[in-house]
């Protein structure tokens, strides 16, 4: 037998093996591109809910705001929230945590990712109480 009728049929077993290699990860890739924007959005949708919410006022005053605000940034990127926005209050900080969907191009992994991030109280005191 010559050696070109043994290597015969030996390019479409290589294809076959090629082609599923590739496939997984151009989609892990596409998963990866996804996921990285999706936290990108929750990031800084929870930064400028945040900002929102540490502004001069009551926390009661700067919460609804602050979701609003939180809403139209995932909005207005094309993304949509998995859960809804969190707003907390501590002494010195406000911390809010957002939750985005991933769209599923690759099964198994995960469909959301969340966000969390503080900012200081802003106060302002008056020239006789300094």
């Amino acid at each position: 037998m010559k050696l070109r009728e043994l290597s015969r049929g030996e390019t479409s077993i290589q294809a076959v093996l090629l082609i599923p290699v590739v496939f997984t990860v151009y989609f892990l890739g596409a998963q990866a591109a996804a996921f990285f924007h999706a936290a990108h959005i929750a990031q800084l949708a929870a930064e400028q809910g945040a900002q929102v919410a540490a502004t001069a006022g009551t926390f009661t005053e700067n919460v609804v705001p602050a979701l609003n605000r939180m809403e139209s940034v995932v909005a207005e990127l094309g993304a949509s929230m998995s859960n809804e926005p969190i707003v907390r209050e501590s002494v010195q900080y406000v911390e809010t945590t957002v939750s985005v969907r991933i769209p599923s191009i690759v099964p198994f992994l995960p469909t959301s990712v969340s966000r969390t991030t503080q900012a200081r109280w802003e106060r302002f005191l008056r020239e006789q109480d300094r």
